[in-house]
């Protein structure tokens, strides 16, 4: 099959295709991408390698692996491919490409790289290998033989970008050269052969080198691919990368937000801290997102800026808080970051930058041209799994500042993901933010910091930590329901909180019973009643209004911004009660009297600890109770200092696993390791929703069910679609297994 064009990508007519199309025209656009890329992250790079020589030395292997990466398209399967959508390669071309540029080329390229070191040519083949996030190619793919079209014309002016743009001597001529597509002795044992070949220790100690060098090219390939040619990609691309905050924006924010109030004086030590990682421990309620912004305006100026929350819920909170009509461009990033702009109602409008990316398809990229992104933890931390989200960000993440919000939050897979980001990127500024963070994590930040220039620790207001807010008494069910049902009927606001999702619906329906006003709210709602269900209990929780009980889960740890009058929690980790203490009494810096908090011991420890662990579970919970749930009134920081005298518990799950986009240089696939823990819940449409505007809308958290069946169920994109009559719902008391029906709640 004769090809009149090599092409890079489909055209509507491969006779007469556009130039960004064709294989040639399409590695100069990528190699003006990666001049840019180079040319604006040159002085990060010099920080993060440590030296300038390993930084040019870095720009100069992105221009090669950019003239190189799509070397392997001028082969017979992807041209065919590209013409025919129903053809079926043989081969990926990022294979093709790393055998061509190692066993036709290498002769002639390595007269160049002379004065660059042995490991120089490895790394660029690694990132010309891994540039699409789907090498090595695990697929099992048809065919006997592939031809590498090096005779058609075309291939000489390629040669010649080289010749022009990187100052080769004069080109070999090449030759039509077959590959076998065996499964023995074929083009994936030759593949195999060079990684083994390559590979070398200096390589892997290079690997912030070659990890970057794969996200940079990758993004540069998007930027070819994507920007369209009418528009002049360098110029194009370096106004959008260009962006940066400045010191007088971002304190309007926080400016704001106060009212004319002065800073509190922790809040200017937060502001004015000059150390590059800043541990920031405050309770719940008292300023600390403030205190980042005052932050930001001093360590983001001429960098980006982000803000990582924990969950989905406190990063669409955090940034309708303090987003909404600022003086630079600001996006929301998460998994439902679209919905939340439709739902919900304090939402700032989208900016100019992403109704453009988005006219463009390029929404990848989003934070290529806005300056600050509000986003979950795992947006950023997921660059260390190669998750597309952070390796789009990487430019992005390369000149930021970073908060990290509620770090006792987290997973202890995403918290050892966080010190790996530490250890990573030593340069970049970050503020870590905690209202009791345990002892093993504050051990575990300061010996990464140690490389870090130190930690430097800033408490919050004295009088507000100090302030006697709660006072703690343990009770049983039937006390807890007096208490209850007392509190209400004289018109205060109750918040009862249990570790299960039936725990809650339980009490709710007892309460109900009982004729009390009741607002259940946990996590298996369709998202958008999920939003409404907040807003009720939210709303509910105002001054003024009647008497209230809301029956929550665990959500209501990070994500609910309410003061309640009475709080009753089932007994959890010392952590989470301490943040669910943080939903009481929680507005005055300091009240005119302590509320209580009754706590009750469950049946088991479930879902925070296996039964063969409950015992060293609840000794340490009962340890900190003998402390402190004496009926005397505490503070926040009293809590805290139980909490930090307790015998060090067992330090977070250190099973080995690896940091793949830094830890294999030949290895480039996308969420190989989740950055969270094996969970028990999916994410689950039920079938009567599928004509919803968007999945993500009407998308269930469900338990895994019990047997095989659902294994067999359909999906569509992420979300598994559960048969009709599979799952009975409500909107107010959520979603359970089965074909009963449930009893509406009156409200």
């Amino acid at each position: 099959m004769k090809f009149k064009h090599l092409l890079a990508k489909s055209a509507k007519d491969p006779k007469a295709p556009p130039t960004e199309a064709t294989l040639v025209g399409h590695t100069e656009r990528v190699l003006d991408s990666a001049e840019v890329f180079g040319d604006i992250l040159l002085p990060d790079m010099e920080r993060l390698l440590g030296e300038a020589t390993s930084a040019r030395q870095w720009c100069e292997a992105f221009r090669w692996a950019a003239w190189l990466h799509d070397l392997g398209k001028a082969n017979d399967h992807f041209q065919r491919m590209a013409r025919d959508r129903g053809f079926r390669q043989g081969v990926r071309h990022e294979a093709l490409s790393l055998i061509a540029a190692q066993d036709l080329l290498l002769p002639w390229l390595t007269r160049r790289w002379v004065d660059y070191p042995p490991w120089f040519s490895a790394a660029i083949l690694a990132a010309v290998s891994g540039h699409h996030l789907k090498f090595p190619d695990r697929k099992r793919r048809l065919g006997t033989e592939v031809c590498f079209l090096g005779s058609h014309p075309d291939m000489v002016a390629y040669l010649d970008v080289g010749v022009r743009r990187l100052g080769l001597d004069d080109p070999p001529t090449l030759e039509d050269y077959p590959f076998s597509l065996a499964c023995f002795g074929g083009v994936e044992t030759r593949v195999s052969s060079i990684r083994r070949s390559l590979d070398s220790e200096e390589l892997r100690q290079r690997r912030v080198f070659v990890a970057c060098l794969k996200a940079g090219l990758l993004c540069a390939d998007t930027a070819g691919s994507a920007v369209p040619a009418e528009k002049l990609l360098p110029e194009w691309l370096r106004d959008r990368l260009a962006v940066t905050l400045t010191h007088k924006g971002l304190e309007d924010v926080v400016q704001q937000r106060l009212q004319g109030r002065s800073p509190r004086p922790f809040q200017a030590a937060v502001r004015e801290a000059s150390a590059n990682t800043v541990l920031l421990t405050a309770g719940c309620g008292s300023g600390k997102t403030a205190a980042a912004y005052l932050w930001a305006s001093e360590r983001a100026r001429e960098k980006r800026l982000f803000v990582c929350y924990p969950t989905t819920g406190t990063a669409s909170e955090g940034f309708a808080g303090y987003l909404q009509d600022p003086d630079f461009e600001a996006v929301l990033i998460h998994s439902r970051a679209r919905v939340d702009y439709c739902l919900l109602e304090n939402m700032p409008d989208e900016t100019e930058s992403v109704g453009e990316l988005r006219a463009l398809q390029m929404e990848a990229v989003e934070t290529w041209p806005i300056p600050a992104a509000v986003c979950t933890a795992h947006t950023v931390l997921g660059l260390l799994q190669n998750v597309r989200r952070g390796i789009y960000a990487w430019p992005s993440i390369m000149r930021a500042a970073f908060v990290f919000d509620e770090v006792h939050a987290y997973s202890p897979k995403l918290f050892r993901h966080l010190l790996e980001f530490l250890k990573t990127f030593p340069s970049v500024p970050v503020l870590l933010m905690t209202a009791t963070l345990p002892g093993g994590r504050r051990k575990a930040i300061e010996s990464v910091c140690s490389d870090r220039g130190g930690l430097a620790e800033v408490y919050g207001a004295p009088e507000r930590e100090g302030a006697k807010r709660y006072s703690l008494h343990r009770v049983d069910d039937e006390g807890a329901w007096e208490t209850a049902f007392r509190s209400v009927s004289r018109g205060e606001k109750v918040l009862w909180i249990c570790n299960t999702v039936a725990g809650a619906i339980a009490v709710a329906r007892r309460g109900v019973g009982a004729g009390l006003h009741v607002e259940p709210f946990h996590s298996r709602y369709r998202y958008r009643d999920r939003l409404t269900r907040q807003r009720r209990v939210v709303d509910g929780f105002q001054p003024c209004g009647d008497g209230m009980l809301a029956v929550t889960t665990q959500v209501a740890e990070v994500s609910l911004d309410l003061s309640a009058d009475v709080l009753v929690s089932e007994l959890a980790p010392i952590p989470s009660l301490i943040q669910r203490l943080g939903r009481l009494n929680r507005h005055e810096d300091v009240p005119l009297a302590p509320r209580p908090a009754f706590f009750l011991k469950p049946a088991n420890g479930l879902p925070y600890a296996k039964k063969k662990d409950e015992p060293e579970y609840w000794e340490a919970i009962e340890a900190w109770l003998a402390q402190v749930a004496d009926g005397a009134s505490r503070s926040q920081r009293e809590l805290a200092d139980a909490f930090i005298r307790l015998p060090e518990q067992s330090v977070d799950d250190q099973a080995a696993f690896r940091f793949h986009w830094l830890d294999d240089p030949w290895l480039s696939e996308a969420n190989r390791e989740s950055l969270t823990e094996p969970g028990y819940t999916i994410e689950v449409v039920r079938e009567e929703d599928q004509g919803a505007r968007s999945l993500a809308e009407v998308a269930i958290p469900m338990p895994i069910p019990k047997g095989r069946a659902w294994e067999t169920w359909a999906s569509q994109g992420r979300y598994l679609i559960a048969p009709s009559g599979t799952i009975n719902y409500d909107p107010v008391w959520g979603a359970s297994y089965g074909r009963t029906e449930l009893d509406p709640l009156v409200i």
